[in-house]
């Protein structure tokens, strides 16, 4: 990092953590939180206690009901059923008075009998504004999986954004959006609702950020940067969560939000605010920035493999790259010169063998052929010759064939002139393997090839297996996690002094409680693989990066 970057950075975070250490003041925290139950709805007096359906009630749409025969605890539950869209489904106005930072606890219980063994459903907010000529806002806060014929709990958190001119909150639950003429029987099933709660919490209660630690990137910044994932919903600046990003970390990549499905939901309309949000607060701080992905064969809008006249029939080849054409020049240069870091194509590999093809969901490669995969980097070159292009991939550190398949293909596409400069490692490991021998010796091997290697997408897991049963992160477990992340960042320095490791490790998210381990791949195992835990408190394994004579039993 420069003097300039980091001059830039301590401005912001100085005044960023003075209200941070105010608010942790002597006094600021009382003992008895004051939290408000804002709807707290069990159908037990045989009403909707508020909820209504979000269908056209003059067109007879969507219908709700208090019922007996399905209920998750007492004697009643609600039925939303009649639905004909996949928005279909209850709401519930949460506030006239949106308040910025408030934040919002969540529990409700959902059911469904009829469709796939596990289904799909989707908590998200509506918002109105001062101005009443404003259309509202609609964002999805979290989608979670149930298991048909069992009740499954969601519980999650919501923080009302900062934004002076929004006015009412409705609350609401649905399927996973999809255009009126994609919607099938699946996702018209009738499900049941019971129990539901939202509690806005006690200011006081909520986790802070720890201002008086070592700040991560600054330890490492000889070697490398260290960067996180983050969703548009963390990363409001008055947050603790974008507290905990602008202190530790040095590169921004967004989870989701630059996935396609959320840049251009419908062909020729572009979705920009949730990346520019995450852009903003990187370039606010002086943040390096990257795009994850460009091109990948899951998250993709349903229109985009589909013939613009027949949407029951393939695009043509012709059509689809020149919707991809489209899509990374118009993206690549909207952020030229911001955005300096591209995984260009990700998860192009099998599981199998070679490339992943349509019989594993790559319509990509069913309609075009590996040929994708060459256009997409020229075209992203094309639209900015100074950006960072990078093959993606899991499990290249721990699946020799994977590894050997990829080598291959870099070697092919630099054989053929393709613009290639790196090859990303996912780096989604776990406390035991694959062991730091097997991960120095893929990132050498890649580098042989005259190209960089990063880390974009790393956490280690607390789980060796998916058959393991659900644990506590004992203090055990914890410190040998620490050890692994010491071990592997030992490596890592080593192979950046050798010049084969580019110039950053990107952690795959910010707290345990976020991260995408949670419920995969086990539905209802938790998992705690970063450096920060639930409260935004450090763990032994980021001492073990800071300062490891701070954690007993590291070797």
């Amino acid at each position: 990092m420069g003097k300039e970057f980091c001059m830039k950075k301590n401005v912001v975070l100085i005044a960023v953590f003075l209200a941070a250490a105010l608010a942790a003041a002597p006094g600021a925290h009382a003992q008895n939180y004051k939290h408000v139950t804002v709807i707290d709805t069990n159908f037990e007096d045989g009403t909707l206690g508020g909820w209504e359906p979000r269908g056209d009630l003059t067109q007879g749409l969507e219908k709700l009901e208090v019922v007996k025969d399905i209920k998750h605890a007492g004697n009643s539950a609600m039925r939303v059923f009649n639905r004909s869209k996949t928005w279909h489904g209850p709401k519930h106005k949460l506030t006239d008075n949106a308040v910025a930072g408030d934040v919002y606890s969540v529990s409700a219980w959902i059911y469904f009998k009829d469709g796939p063994a596990n289904g799909a459903f989707t908590f998200s907010v509506e918002r109105s504004f001062k101005n009443a000529s404003q259309a509202h806002a609609y964002q999805n806060v979290t989608t979670f999986q149930a298991k048909k014929g069992e009740w499954t709990e969601l519980k999650t958190e919501y923080t009302i954004g900062a934004d002076p001119t929004q006015a009412s909150i409705w609350v609401y639950f649905e399927l996973p959006y999809k255009e009126d003429n994609q919607v099938q029987p699946n996702d018209k099933i009738d499900f049941w609702m019971d129990d539901i709660k939202f509690v806005k919490l006690d200011p006081a209660s909520r986790p802070k950020a720890e201002v008086n630690i070592p700040n991560l990137s600054d330890v490492w910044q000889k070697s490398f940067d260290i960067g996180a994932a983050v969703s548009r919903s963390a990363i409001d600046v008055s947050s603790q969560t974008a507290q905990l990003v602008m202190k530790h970390f040095t590169v921004l990549v967004a989870e989701n939000d630059q996935k396609m499905e959320t840049v251009q939901p419908t062909e020729g309309r572009f979705n920009w605010e949730p990346v520019d949000a995450i852009i903003n607060l990187g370039e606010m701080t002086g943040m390096r920035l990257r795009w994850y992905p460009l091109v990948q064969h899951t998250q993709n809008p349903p229109w985009l493999f589909q013939d613009k006249n027949n949407p029951n029939q393939a695009a043509s080849k012709d059509l689809m790259n020149q919707r991809l054409k489209t899509y990374i020049q118009t993206v690549v240069r909207r952020y030229k010169g911001r955005i300096e870091s591209y995984d260009v194509v990700n998860d192009a590999l099998s599981d199998k063998s070679g490339l992943r093809t349509g019989a594993e969901g790559s319509k990509w490669h069913e309609i075009l052929g590996p040929e994708y995969i060459d256009n997409a980097f020229r075209w992203a070159r094309e639209m900015d010759p100074q950006a960072q292009l990078v093959i993606s991939d899991s499990n290249l550190e721990s699946d020799t064939r994977k590894r050997e398949e990829m080598y291959n293909l870099v070697r092919g596409m630099k054989q053929r002139g393709v613009p290639i400069d790196a090859v990303g490692l996912q780096m989604h490991i776990d406390i035991k393997s694959p062991s730091v021998q097997q991960i120095r010796e893929t990132i050498e091997r890649f580098a042989s090839l005259g190209v960089k290697v990063i880390i974009t997408q790393m956490d280690v897991s607390i789980y060796t297996s998916a058959s393991e049963a659900k644990k506590t992160a004992t203090d055990a477990i914890l410190l040998e996690q620490a050890q692994r992340y010491k071990d592997i960042f030992a490596m890592l320095r080593e192979q950046a002094q050798k010049k084969n490791l580019g110039d950053m490790v990107v952690l795959w998210g910010t707290t345990d409680n976020t991260s995408w381990k949670n419920d995969y791949p086990v539905q209802g195992r938790g998992d705690a693989p970063l450096l920060f835990d639930a409260r935004l408190q450090s763990k032994p394994a980021f001492w073990a990066l800071v300062d490891p004579s701070k954690v007993r039993g590291l070797r």
